[in-house]
């Protein structure tokens, strides 16, 4: 099954159906402004396309748009706070464009350090990727990857907020705190959280 998030509306791409009732379902990936349109109705909370080789449609949807690659962190503290950011009206997780001859990991240490002014990071584990699509001003639209690393950081100096990407504030959020944050976050960054039951 593959899963990518327009206007925060999930797409499946899979064989059997699963979803009903406000999910469209369709039989190819091809028709992607047709996608996108249902996912711009109110009413439509995603959409399915149900088709026996949905290796074939994902690449075929993947074609229709610029790919980029891009990673962050799910970073804790020594007190096992996890760092958070807002940005644009909405908590998220620090992440990136992955640049020219960058390595991913390297790009999200980088990114971490970035955008939240966080040193003494060490890479933990690999976790998951999530893939959304967006237009930028030009009218492109973009497929983003992003790759998700958990870390660790010793970092007890102040927090700073990268302001020139839109980021207003940072923070070491307690476990009830990311319960909260979760409310006011995008649908696609819920697949990372999600995979820390153990901390929530």
């Amino acid at each position: 099954m593959y899963k990518v998030f327009i206007y925060d509306k999930p797409v499946f791409i899979h064989k059997n159906q699963q979803k009903s009732g406000s999910y469209e379902q369709l039989k190819s990936a091809s028709d992607v402004p047709r996608i996108i349109q249902l996912l711009e109705q109110e009413d439509v909370m995603g959409v399915e396309v149900i088709n026996n080789d949905p290796t074939k449609e994902w690449n075929i949807f993947k074609d229709t748009f610029k790919n980029i690659d891009a990673a962050g962190g799910v970073v804790f503290n020594k007190n096992k706070e996890l760092l958070v950011i807002h940005r644009l009206g909405k908590w998220d997780l620090p992440k990136g464009k992955l640049e020219k001859r960058e390595d991913i990991k390297t790009c999200a240490l980088r990114e971490v350090e970035e955008e939240c002014h966080v040193s003494d990071l060490e890479i933990t584990k690999e976790l998951t990727s999530t893939f959304h699509c967006y237009k930028t001003k030009k009218s492109i639209w973009i497929l983003k990857r992003t790759y998700w690393f958990e870390m660790e950081s010793a970092y007890t100096g102040q927090l700073i907020p990268q302001i020139e990407e839109g980021i207003d504030s940072v923070e070491w959020a307690s476990p009830k705190r990311v319960r909260e944050i979760m409310k006011s976050t995008y649908n696609s960054l819920k697949e990372v959280l999600v995979l820390l039951n153990n901390y929530l």
